[in-house]
Parts: C-alpha cells; structure tokens; sequence
C-alpha cells in the first residue's frame, strides 16, 4: 500500500537525489557505448550499422515494449520497488555486457539493458509528481534532464578515459557494478508516497491508453518528443565518434570535449529552463510548449551550422571556434525535456501518472533511440566510400532539420489546449 503521510522538505529532497542517481546510471548505462564505438567495432569485428543497431534499435525495442506494462506495474504496485528491480536489472545486463565475445551476445545484453531501463523514468516522473507541488515541478522535472546529462558526461568522459586505461570492457562492468548497489539503497529508503491515497484499480490499461489518445496536447506533446529525440539521440551517441574521426581526437579527449560542448551546457540550460518554465507556466500553461517549439526554431541552424564549420581554426589556440556553436545548440536543445515531463503528469489523474509518462517517453524513445543511432550508421556505410571519416559529418547534418517539425506539432499542442481540448 502507498504511505499517504506527507513527506518532510527533509525527506524530498533526499527522495529527489537518489532518484537523480538512478537518472545518471539510467543515461551513463544506456550511452557509454557511443564513445567506445571504434574501439568495440574493431575488436569485434563489427560494421558501422551492426553499432548502430546495438547502441539504437537493440535498446530501443525492449525499452519500448516493456516501458508501459512497467509503468503500469508501478501505479498499481510500488513505484519505488519497481524502480530499483529496474535499476538491479540494467545495471547486471551493462556489467555482462563487458563479457560479449560477437555481435549477437552484445546485441542480447542491450536487449537486457533497454528492457530494465523502461522501469525507471516514468515512475520516477510519478514520483516526482506526488512529491513536489504544481508550481515547483518543472525544476524537479529538470533534475532528471539533468541526471540524464551527468549520465552522459560521466558515461563520455569516464568511459572514454576507462576505454583507453583498461580497455572497453572493463569500462561496462565498472559503471554496471555500482547500479546494483544503489538499487538496493533505493528499495530499502524511498516511500511509496502518493498524495491521493490508495492505489487506484478501476481502470484497466488499454482504457488508460484510449484516454490518453483523446487528449490532444498529449498526442502532440508525444510527437514533438519523437520528432525532437532523432537528433538529439543521433548527436548524444554519435557525436563522440565525430569528434574523434573529424577531429582526430582519442576516446579519453572525444570524451572530455563532449561534456564541455555538450553534457554541461545542456545541464545549465535544463536548469535555467525548468526555473523559466515554471514562472511562465503560472500565467500560462501553454508555455509548456511555445517555449520548446522556441528553442526547436533556434535548434536547427546552430546544429548544421556546427557540423559543417571547419575545423582548423581555434579560440585562443585551444577550443576549436566551431563548438561555441555547440555549446549553444546544446543550451537550447535542453528545453524540450522538462517542459515534456512538466505537462504529461498534469494532463492525467494521479492513478494514471506513470503511465503517461511511460507512453510518451518510451513512443519517443522507440522513435529517437531506434532510428537516430541506425540512421546515422547506415548514412555513415553509404556514405564512406565517398568521403571516408568525415562521412559521419554528413550524416549527423541529415537528420538535423527534424525539429522544426517538432517546432510545429508543439505549435499544435498549443492550439489543442487553446481551444479547451484540457
């Protein structure tokens, strides 16, 4: 049963720091491939799409599949025990991942990976939401866009640095390892907290999701985060490989140069973003989505503006001019994420909050985590006869444009909600 006693500021803010943990693990173990992509590649024997797949659909699939019985798992039963069964699980699947001999054992073990992954963020979102008032929530939204980050950074920089030092498998065993502790401090601390009391069991899944499919901001919402999430997942897993190919860059420096340009503005901007959320929503829920469709609009020239500048020249002899670019694309590629997370939860009842989160997220994920990673690796196949390593430039520009659909399906969901349709 959920513990409907009111939680101390004491307490939340603990709640909210392991569920920022699980956040780093979440992202750290879903993207550490992406730095050691050469690496892995080459002592398996395997071909730009064979990556691809592993680092995309191969997550993607099970991610998808497993995400909204999951989430609804958790509302029916215990958010927070689902989570840390999510979290024991992924983490064991990251660490065996270490141990894979071929294509198909390593494809298997992110099969394992995204299939445990899909427990966590929907509930965490619900979590969340129980936890932290209304006019708070896109802040504590934003702290999982941020964990998302740090998980990134320390899955680039330590996985990079990990691969050169011991090699790529010891690299996954050692970011898996840790998981399956904290998923027992996890268990064993959060409260099932729940501000309406008992757990709700009139409703059944599919008419849940027939419910969630008359709302209108709600579809819209979801196809603006898959259209969004091509690139942004494209970049996040790719672009480690673009530095080093481009930039003739090692794993350790790739890493290191993609937290500057990319983790921590993104960090910034998601911080700054939920505080600015939350001031705009107060006078106008609807900014839950002008602001993303925003910073979509802003998106797409600094991308392509980024990949296409040369490579040579250098500020202060040092940062090359082309990542202020970057940095800026990444501050305003933050928005979208908290914004999401901000909206889904208040356009459903309680009972109903996880999955909703679940939905949109893992539509999104299926979209962005399935097709951005194999788009690029099949573009960068076709692509490098003709222009050998700079064919992942190339290839990272072709799927940069897709946000100013999402710019449109935000405009939308804006139109939806304006006319009563929530």
């Amino acid at each position: 049963m959920p513990e409907t006693a009111p939680p101390t500021r004491a307490y939340t803010r603990y709640v909210l720091l392991l569920i920022f943990l699980v956040t780093i693990f979440n992202t750290c173990d879903r993207t550490i491939l992406s730095v050691m992509v050469d690496d892995i590649r080459l002592d398996l024997a395997l071909s730009d799409r064979q990556m691809g797949f592993v680092m995309g659909l191969a997550f993607a699939l099970t991610y998808f599949l497993a995400g909204i019985p999951l989430a609804r798992l958790a509302d029916a039963w215990s958010r927070p025990k689902v989570v840390s069964l999510a979290l024991f699980s992924w983490s064991l699947m990251t660490a065996l991942g270490g141990l894979a001999q071929n294509f198909t054992q390593l494809a298997l073990t992110r099969l394992g990976v995204g299939l445990g992954e899909a427990g966590a963020s929907p509930p965490n979102q619900a979590m969340i939401a129980e936890y932290v008032a209304p006019e708070r929530r896109a802040r504590a939204m934003s702290l999982l866009t941020v964990g998302a980050i740090a998980g990134l950074a320390v899955g680039t920089v330590y996985g990079g640095w990990a691969s050169a030092q011991w090699g790529w498998r010891t690299a996954l065993i050692s970011v898996g390892l840790p998981g399956v502790l904290l998923a027992m401090l996890f268990v064993l601390t959060v409260r099932d907290y729940r501000q309406g009391g008992a757990h709700h069991k009139g409703q059944g899944l599919w008419r849940q999701l027939r419910q969630l499919a008359a709302i209108r901001p709600f579809v819209y919402l979801t196809l603006a985060a898959c259209l969004i999430n091509i690139p942004s997942m494209g970049r996040a897993l790719w672009e480690p490989t673009f530095l080093r190919r481009v930039y003739g860059m090692g794993a350790a420096e790739a890493g290191g140069w993609y937290f500057v340009t990319s983790a921590l503005p993104t960090v910034v901007g998601a911080v700054l973003f939920g505080y600015l959320l939350d001031r705009l929503a107060q006078r106008d829920r609807r900014w839950y989505v002008w602001l993303p469709a925003l910073s979509c609009l802003l998106l797409v020239p600094l991308a392509c503006g980024f990949y296409l500048y040369p490579t040579e020249p250098r500020l202060f002899g040092v940062m090359p001019q082309a990542f202020v670019l970057s940095i800026a694309a990444s501050l305003v590629a933050s928005c979208w994420s908290p914004a999401a997370m901000s909206l889904a939860v208040q356009l459903v009842p309680g009972h109903s909050r996880s999955v909703a989160a679940a939905t949109w997220s893992m539509i999104a994920s299926l979209v962005g985590t399935g097709l951005g990673p194999l788009l690029i690796g099949d573009l960068n196949a076709r692509l490098t006869p003709q222009y050998g390593d700079a064919a992942v430039r190339y290839s990272l520009l072709a799927i940069s444009a897709t946000p100013l659909l999402a710019a449109f399906a935000y405009w939308r969901a804006g139109r939806a909600m304006e006319v009563g349709a929530v």
